[in-house]
């Protein structure tokens, strides 16, 4: 990514940030809320202050988002497919994936799994209208490392619509 990208990609995330503060919505912990090892097992499933009550990650989204990371990891090419609905959308900061095989083929199988990256679950919380939202902090397989959330809406146990953004 070039730096022009980078500087447009953060102006966006910045963008993303301001007008999710200014329409209510609770932005996750930050990286001083990094669990003692950083494994997704232990990331947190409560909201954090000010988020509406029910502040409990649903078992099933966990789960899903775990298996997402584990397959990621692993270079699970065929996991992480199976994480997403056939239909999916994805929106990583500005670039919208649609459909599972775009999702794939456009963005996570060469700039992540191929390029040998890993994520680090940092915080898990719900998302508005039975969203979740994930932080993550990414080393890229090169030597940089990147901070961001995906707020995913969840259906028959598999990614429907994400939304990238950096932190």
């Amino acid at each position: 990514m070039t730096i022009m990208m980078r500087v447009a990609a953060k102006v966006v995330a910045l963008a993303a940030v301001v007008v999710a503060a200014t329409a209510g919505c609770s932005q996750g912990p930050g990286p001083g809320a990094t669990p003692p090892g950083g494994t997704a097992s232990r990331a947190t499933s409560t909201s954090p202050p000010g988020t509406p009550s029910g502040g409990t990650v649903p078992e099933g989204q966990r789960a899903l988002v775990e298996r997402f990371v584990g397959a990621v990891n692993a270079g699970d090419e065929a996991g992480v497919r199976d994480t997403f609905a056939p239909e999916a959308r994805f929106d990583s900061v500005g670039r919208i994936y649609q459909g599972r095989a775009e999702i794939m083929d456009r963005f996570l199988v060469p700039e992540v799994i191929r390029a040998g990256g890993r994520y680090t679950l940092l915080a898990l919380t719900p998302g508005r209208e039975g969203r979740v939202v994930a932080e993550y902090d990414y080393d890229t397989g090169g030597g940089g490392r990147e901070h961001f959330t995906y707020d995913c809406e969840v259906r028959a146990d598999r990614f429907a619509d994400c939304v990238g953004r950096y932190v």
